[in-house]
């Protein structure tokens, strides 16, 4: 039950932080439209940003950021040692981030498709 807390306090903050200096701040929004994550949903799974809307685009990159980072916190938390948490933290990342990506790109593209 503890680690279920930590968990939606670690998603509802990171989320929430996404929310309020992403989102809603029309300067940083624009910014997000050239960041990593837009480029990568464009270049590598053909999602067009101008059809679907970059603020629903940077709702779905905020929540499945705040999503990875919630599952890896608690996921790092079963380790003691901080090297064996440096490491396993780094591996979580990367597969949560590969997998998440691919799947919203999925998604958006038949998203895309339907508007």
């Amino acid at each position: 039950m503890d680690k279920l807390i930590w968990f939606v306090v670690v998603f509802l903050l990171i989320y929430l932080f996404y929310l309020f200096f992403v989102i809603l701040r029309k300067k940083k929004l624009s910014k997000f439209k050239s960041g990593v994550e837009v480029t990568i949903l464009e270049k590598k799974y053909k999602v067009d940003v101008d059809k679907i809307g970059i603020k629903k685009i940077a709702h779905v990159v905020a929540l499945t950021n705040a999503l990875i980072i919630a599952i890896t916190f608690v996921i790092i938390d079963f380790f003691n040692n901080i090297i064996i948490k440096l490491m396993m933290s780094f591996v979580v990342l990367m597969i949560l981030i590969f997998i998440s990506y691919s799947i919203i790109g999925k998604i958006l593209r038949k998203k895309e498709k339907n508007v």
